[in-house]
């Protein structure tokens, strides 16, 4: 009895003295669905370390750089839900539906890059960068529709700030024309094609 007492006793004090997880600088009791916000975080790292064990077994340099991209992509969303824990729903999806397929489809390219047959490795090749180049668009598919909802919520709260100002009498209230972003205007700025390219090189000379 008193083995048993002093081994419960054991526990509660390991209990009260080891460190509540956190979640970037936030306690995970503090967040909304932090636990399982928690616990998707740490399986996403799980498999991304040994996705990234598999991928430093790959010789071919495109195939890696495409795997690495992958995993620059998952991170991004991983950190997201760092940051905004009601997401965590879409990294755990996709965690479970791309995560085990990925290590699987580069376990098996890993295997026919080893075998030494030059016709089965091409074949292999390409099909495992197509792969790769699908899950990195779908990583940040999940992440822009992890971050839509906070942006339809941004909407609804301008919208809701404008009424409310119409409410208040402020009909005469509008908006400033809202400036560009310099990611905006790097997409909008004219590009110099070859041909405009070719015309300064004949002016040079």
């Amino acid at each position: 009895m008193a083995v048993v007492l002093a081994a419960l006793g054991y526990i509660a004090a390991s209990t009260l003295t080891e460190p509540e997880r956190r979640i970037g600088k936030m306690l995970v009791s503090a967040l909304p669905n932090g636990q399982k916000a928690a616990d998707t975080i740490d399986a996403a790292n799980a498999r991304l370390n040994s996705i990234a064990m598999l991928t430093k077994q790959v010789r071919d340099p495109a195939v890696k750089a495409e795997a690495n991209d992958f995993i620059a992509a998952t991170k991004d969303l991983v950190q997201y839900v760092t940051r905004d824990t009601s997401a965590y729903p879409t990294l755990r999806h996709y965690i479970t539906v791309y995560g085990e397929q990925t290590k699987k489809l580069l376990r098996s390219y890993v295997d026919v890059e080893s075998s030494g047959a030059r016709d089965q490795i091409a074949t292999a090749r390409i099909e495992t960068i197509e792969a790769l180049q699908v899950l990195e668009q779908t990583a940040a598919g999940e992440l822009s529709r992890a971050v839509s909802a906070k942006t339809l919520g941004i909407t609804a709260d301008s919208d809701a700030i404008q009424r409310l100002a119409r409410m208040d009498g402020y009909d005469d209230v509008a908006p400033s024309p809202v400036p560009s972003s310099a990611a905006d205007e790097g997409r909008h700025a004219p590009s110099q094609g070859p041909a405009h390219q070719s015309d300064q090189k004949t002016d040079a000379q």
